[in-house]
């Protein structure tokens, strides 16, 4: 119970936070909001309605904005739109692709990190491999991927929603890094699991050596790669405004983009406190089974 009022309250912390960063944006922003959410055509009466807050002192807008951005009250969008079935609309194209890069980062982490550990003549190329894919930025990945599959081999589709396979090149572009982040973990891993009593024990009374790294060490793995993968969920929801741009891809993170450029400040707040409220229950999880995983295993 403390735990969950500690995380609360840390969440509240965040909400301020964001809170003074909306009401500085709308300070710093030049021009009329108004006017630019509705044209030329509009009557003095509809730009002032909407620039209605912008007169109030910098304290006063802010204790107006803090109760709405609590309830998830964001208003209307520059294009007269409520924010937040705005936001579900496209959260949904967001949801698939980070499902979807997160499955295929915990097979390739795991597959990858335990084969190479266990043939040591693929090992330094699944390394150089995954270096290259953390060295290099989500954006580089995903357009060689266009490149590659898209454009010299013709496989793949390279974007949109609509064609047969759409998700599979930005899912493996946006998982890529995480599943080689997972890889060199699981492969630290069984470097120092080898090294454990129990281990050294089941090897001098003749274990199979498949049967060691795929099953006796493999079960006990499960749970800290579960904890380490989910520290990643943040970065699908990151990463997905620079992938679903390039994939032209209706998502989230397009949707942010957009919302950046026209300064529509309450659909980027709606975003924002969407993306935190998803990566805050995420933490919760990850944080429940390390803990788990830390009273299991007797670790402090």
């Amino acid at each position: 119970m403390v735990y969950l009022a500690s995380r609360f309250a840390s969440f509240l912390i965040l909400l301020l936070v964001l809170t003074f960063f909306s009401v500085s944006l709308q300070r710093m922003r030049g021009g009329s909001a108004g006017f630019a959410a509705s044209g030329q055509s509009a009557s003095a009466r509809e730009i002032a309605k909407i620039d209605k807050y912008e007169s109030m002192p910098f304290t006063e807008l802010f204790l107006k904005r803090l109760p709405e951005i609590i309830t998830l009250d964001f208003g209307l969008t520059t294009s007269n739109e409520p924010v937040m079935p705005r936001v579900f609309s496209s959260f949904r194209y967001t949801l698939v692709l980070a499902f979807l890069a997160a499955f295929f980062a915990l097979i390739y982490g795991i597959i990858t990190g335990v084969t190479g550990h266990y043939h040591t003549v693929l090992r330094k190329h699944l390394t150089r491999l995954n270096a290259f894919f953390l060295a290099n930025p989500v954006f580089i990945i995903s357009i060689l991927f266009i490149w590659i599959f898209s454009i010299a081999l013709n496989l793949l589709p390279p974007g949109g929603t609509t064609l047969n396979g759409w998700y599979v090149l930005p899912s493996l572009a946006l998982g890529l890094k995480a599943g080689s982040r997972l890889s060199v973990f699981i492969d630290e891993y069984y470097e120092r699991e080898l090294t454990r009593p129990y281990v050294i024990t089941h090897i001098s009374y003749g274990i199979n050596r498949m049967r060691l790294y795929y099953w006796l060490i493999l079960k006990n793995l499960l749970l800290p790669a579960i904890s380490f993968w989910l520290l990643d969920f943040a970065s699908y929801l990151a990463g997905a405004a620079i992938i679903e741009t390039i994939h032209s891809i209706p998502g989230t993170g397009s949707l942010l983009v957009k919302a950046l450029y026209s300064y529509d400040l309450n659909l980027v707040m709606g975003i924002l406190v969407f993306t935190s409220v998803l990566v805050f229950s995420v933490g919760i999880v990850q944080d429940q089974l390390d803990r788990y995983y830390r009273r299991f295993t007797g670790e402090r």
